[in-house]
């Protein structure tokens, strides 16, 4: 039987991919966006940028993640 092993880097790393993968699905473009902006809300363009930012900060964590879980395969062989 195979030996199951907690690999919670590897696990971020996927979750972190699916947040990419939604952040995608759920494209915003402020150019686009067709209510006015009222006072005290926050903007489109602010919410295109916070978009954004969370989208490479889910690819920047998945990278880390992925390689961390694949150097500490190699290491162990």
């Amino acid at each position: 039987m195979a030996k199951l092993s907690n690999n919670s880097m590897a696990m971020l790393a996927t979750v972190s991919v699916v947040g990419i993968f939604a952040s995608t699905l759920g494209f915003f473009n402020a150019d686009l966006c067709t209510v006015e902006q009222v006072e005290g809300w926050t903007s489109c363009a602010s919410i295109e940028q916070q978009r954004q930012l969370g989208s490479w900060a889910f690819l920047a964590l998945s990278i880390i993640g992925f390689s961390v879980s694949i150097m500490r395969i190699k290491k162990q062989k």
